[in-house]
């Protein structure tokens, strides 16, 4: 075992212990063998015994297509005359030439039965898999990929993917939970942990350039590759779950995003696409290396070749929103439902609502839904909006301002950790956190709830429910089935107080008054067909509804719910070509 991995392992187990007493202290859960192993290496050296002899780090890895995978072609730059020297000079250092691996663009078309839906999350990312029902088949196939597996995070998630990007000081990528560890020996740097919030940036926050507190090396890149070199990460674990279910890599898929207004909607879909699509090629090109580091220069090579190659990515398919997802996982499509109900999704970076009309249609026999026109929207006030309140009143209780010393340490490795910290806090009341500075400072969840800016946090979720409810048609209400809303709550911040607040008592709309009820926190059809994916539900939701084949009507919604007059037009396909 390398010394550095000791010190990775060491770290995070003492992180898992929690203080239970003035002098106590308490260990869940059971010990892995590599953390035996560190912690036998670490007696080793304290006894001064024989300590293991760490192996070296590898050299950073010359990168080259899987051997499984057929040659591709070769991008090979333009040559230029090089002057001769007549005496050696140190030249600056240049990326290697790298061969992409482009095999997946020829291979055979993948089944039609099947599909994928990524979700990439700004804490977590998810993907589901869903086969279709066949004369051969005669049921639906529903899996949730476990990402956690080849992301080696086993610990965190089998099912989610840490969503996360590092650059160290050697100027290697790394990504995930890995991220997170390597992140934890450099003091004084951060990690890129809310990388899709640069696709709700207002301008284009994707194409500016990354700062030095994330970036220490010279080689320029932007918050767009960054997200690029993720969403790399997330289709190479893909990969890997694909190949074990021998799948193709060419698998048909959809991917969700949040509720953009207006034009900014197809512009992220036509680019998030295109990000995804390149992806897939990077994730090929860097399969078997990914995991040991990437350098930096090397990606940016790869990324340069990528553009001005020419690619078409046919497997790409629709964009849909996160509630759309969330709103196709509900239903089962062959039982009875007859109801209003609104999507609120809320994740780490975004808030997104939508309405659905869902109902039983005994000429054909079958349930449909639509999305009510006009009702999608999200706002940024959501989990990330929360993490930094309560790292604003963990400072200030313990009377730490920026004029302290120690300042950029004490912020650094607070943020390493402030996700955790929130989860704690509303799971048992109260946490105790300790500073850079070895400072333990307390806060109780109802001081944090009674801060003004949490108090308007949930004020702007009513007030976003109530603005798109006054906004529909008037006869969504008027139609709505036993005078109810139910309010299906989603995402991992679905259980927060001020969230479940939203389906609790009811409220005029348009003249009429309706009950708001939240719907059951997993859907009965999934309760009988699929109960091991209840306590994961809240957080796969999106992608579980959106790999369905059967996805609820997005565009060219029904305005009104009297008269039949409803349309039921089909979403084609969604391509994306290269330069």
């Amino acid at each position: 075992m390398e010394a550095i991995e000791a010190k990775i392992l060491l770290k995070n187990l003492l992180k898992r212990i929690r203080q239970v007493g003035e002098d106590e202290y308490e260990l869940n859960g059971s010990l892995t063998d590599d953390e035996m192993a560190a912690l036998r290496l670490a007696l080793a050296a304290i006894d001064g015994g024989p300590v293991p002899v760490p192996t070296p780090s590898p050299a950073p890895p010359v990168v080259s297509p899987p051997t499984s995978l057929k040659p591709v072609p070769v991008f090979t730059p333009e040559s230029a005359q090089v002057p001769e020297i007549e005496e050696p000079a140190e030249s600056a250092p240049v990326a290697p030439l790298l061969e992409l691996d482009t095999s997946v663009l020829t291979l055979p078309e993948p089944p039609e039965d099947r599909r994928l839906c990524l979700d990439f999350g700004t804490a977590m990312s998810k993907v589901a898999l869903v086969r279709d029902a066949t004369p051969e088949r005669d049921y639906e196939d529903i899996e949730v990929l476990q990402l956690g597996v080849p992301g080696d995070q086993e610990e965190v998630s089998f099912t989610m993917l840490v969503s996360s990007v590092f650059i160290d000081g050697a100027g290697l990528l790394w990504f995930g939970q890995m991220a997170v560890e390597r992140s934890r020996l450099e003091e004084g740097r951060k990690r890129l942990d809310n990388i899709k919030h640069y696709l709700s940036v207002e301008g284009d926050g994707l194409s500016s350039v990354v700062t030095d507190i994330f970036n220490p090396t010279d080689i320029e890149i932007t918050y767009g590759d960054m997200v690029l070199a993720y969403l790399m990460f997330l289709t190479w674990a893909v990969n890997h779950r694909l190949e074990e279910s021998e799948e193709p890599r060419n698998l048909s898929r959809r991917f969700a995003m949040p509720c953009f207004k207006g034009a900014k909607s197809n512009e992220m879909a036509q680019r998030l696409g295109e990000m995804l699509g390149d992806a897939q090629i990077l994730a090929d090109t860097f399969f078997s290396t990914l995991q040991k580091g990437i350098p930096l220069n090397t990606f940016v090579e790869a990324v340069s070749q990528l553009r001005n190659t020419e690619r078409t990515y046919t497997f790409l398919k629709e964009a849909i929103t996160e509630p759309l997802g969330v709103a196709g996982s509900i239903m089962s499509w062959q039982k009875r439902v007859n109801s209003l109900i609104m999507v609120v999704d809320v994740g780490a970076g975004t808030s997104d609502f939508s309405l659905y009309r869902m109902h039983f249609d005994e000429k054909e026999g079958k349930s449909i839904a639509f999305e009510v026109n006009g009702s999608s929207q999200g706002i940024t006030e959501a989990g990330n909006y929360l993490d930094t309140l309560l790292r604003g009143l963990i400072l200030k209780n313990a009377g730490v301002t920026s004029e302290h010393e120690h300042w950029v340490n004490i912020l650094g490795s607070l943020e390493l950790d402030l996700r955790d910290y929130k989860e704690r806090l509303f799971q048992d009341g109260e946490i105790s956190v300790r500073l850079f500075t070895g400072e333990l400072v307390s806060v109780s969840l109802d001081e944090f709830l009674s801060l003004e800016q949490v108090v308007n946090f949930g004020n702007s979720l009513k007030a976003c429910r109530d603005e798109i409810l006054n906004r529909v048609d008037p006869s969504w209400i008027e139609g709505a089935p036993n005078r109810a809303l139910g309010l299906a709550l989603t995402g991992g911040g679905a259980s927060l107080p001020m969230v479940k607040a939203l389906a609790e008592g009811e409220i005029e709309v348009h003249g009429k008054k309706l009950k708001l009820v939240q719907t059951k926190e997993f859907p009965t059809w999934l309760e009988e067909e699929y109960p091991d994916l209840e306590a994961d539900y809240p957080r796969i939701a999106v992608s579980l509804g959106g790999a369905r084949k059967r996805i609820i009507d997005s565009g060219g919604v029904a305005r009104i719910t009297a008269g039949g007059n409803s349309s039921s037009p089909t979403l084609g396909g969604y391509y994306t070509k290269g330069k």
